[in-house]
């Protein structure tokens, strides 16, 4: 199930799956169509090929937002009738389940 805070963007690419598969990973491509900072770090977390790919997406460094959750970004090729691509791309944040002994704020229990 998508997180509903989840973007998601969608469109026709006039290239086989197969190209924009080489797009997104190989470096030297991904550099250039993603145009990543060298504060990103990026690992990927599955790989079908040609069909899917999902990154694990942390910014770091001076330019980051302090506190900021890592997020999933979700590739989807599906080839077309005319040799293209329908592409969609989801960027999730990653929820992290809180530890049950975790230090955060007690919540609030009223007497009745």
């Amino acid at each position: 199930m998508m997180p509903t805070d989840a973007l998601v963007f969608e469109c026709a690419l006039d290239a086989p799956p197969e190209k924009v598969w080489r797009a997104l990973t190989i470096p030297e491509y991904l550099k250039r169509w993603l145009r990543p900072t060298e504060e990103l770090d990026l690992s990927v977390v599955t790989a079908e090929e040609n069909r899917s790919l999902t990154y694990r997406w942390r910014e770091s460094g001076a330019g980051a937002v302090v506190g900021a959750e890592e997020s999933l970004v979700t590739f989807e090729l599906t080839p077309t009738s005319d040799g293209g691509t329908w592409f969609r791309l989801t960027h999730a944040p990653l929820a992290l389940p809180v530890a049950a002994n975790s230090n955060g704020a007690p919540a609030l229990m009223l007497a009745a």
